[in-house]
């Protein structure tokens, strides 16, 4: 007989051991899942090992599993007729919680049925986004950005969840007017916009005409006064007269001289720079 170990996690007590894969009951079969994701996890389990799976124990001597029911279904395609487990005594309110839990702890979820897990967390459970985060190991921001997904059109929720459209991308159109997201989505889509490039059209929405043109008459400025100090840096170190015609993208730069010792002057320079560039 196997020696069982016992841990807590969360505070909360469990049995490890492994366990017969048909002892497990699942909330969905293997038919439920993309044969090609599952060939490929199960590929990786055979040359990684198959994870430790948590359950909870129930009433006919079963164990129902609690999360992961894709690698679960992966393990037992990759042939394992055994699993290592966590072995839990929940009732039915805090096996559905841990689950959730758990579900948010992996990596494979898609950005809306983390939304949806949260939000679940928050209205049944009484818990605030800080709550959360700590029990799921990330930053209250990151659990904000992810429930803000939900306040989204429903056309523009079924492009992320029908990946489409990033989360990435959603995220932007939060503050659009729900009758406009879908087609700023569209238009992402279509012109294959990065995120920063959809924040910029967002933003260019929402920012009146009069403010967008302040904005860019002071970008201007700026670069017109960056230009200015640049040629005033040239005059000092040349010590004769320069000009510039153009802007901050193409233009020429005109270098005066008035005597022989202005050109030696500027051949020094040259030969200075050469010196380095050899160096």
């Amino acid at each position: 007989m196997k020696k069982v170990k016992r841990r807590k996690a969360f505070d909360v007590e469990y049995e490890q051991r492994a366990v017969r894969v048909t002892d497990v009951e699942t909330s969905t079969s293997i038919e439920d899942w993309d044969k090609k994701e599952l060939r490929t996890k199960a590929a990786y389990f055979l040359l990684n090992g198959v994870p430790e799976f948590s359950v909870n124990r129930t009433e006919n001597g079963k164990f129902k599993l609690l999360a992961a029911e894709k690698e679960f279904h992966a393990a037992v395609s990759s042939g394992v007729t055994e699993i290592n487990v966590r072995i839990y005594t929940f009732n039915d309110k805090n096996a559905e919680l841990f689950s959730i839990i758990e579900q948010l702890k992996s990596e494979s979820m898609g950005a809306m049925e983390e939304g949806y897990l949260m939000k679940r967390l928050v209205q049944e459970y009484g818990m605030t986004q800080d709550d959360v985060a700590a029990l799921i190991g990330r930053s209250r921001p990151a659990v904000a950005n992810t429930l803000r997904l939900l306040t989204l059109s429903p056309e523009v929720v079924g492009l992320v969840e029908s990946g489409r459209l990033s989360a990435g991308h959603a995220r932007t159109l939060v503050r659009v007017p729900q009758s406009q997201q879908y087609a700023f989505a569209e238009e992402a889509i279509k012109r294959e916009y990065s995120v920063r490039e959809m924040e910029r059209a967002v933003k260019a929405f929402l920012t009146p005409p009069e403010i967008l043109q302040q904005e860019k008459e002071a970008k201007a400025a700026a670069r017109g006064a960056e230009l200015k100090a640049f040629v005033e840096r040239m005059r000092r170190v040349y010590r004769t007269k320069v000009s510039l015609i153009g802007n901050d993208k193409k233009g020429r730069i005109y270098i005066d001289y008035y005597s022989p010792e202005d050109l030696y002057r500027f051949e020094e320079f040259l030969d200075m720079i050469e010196s380095f560039d050899r160096d």
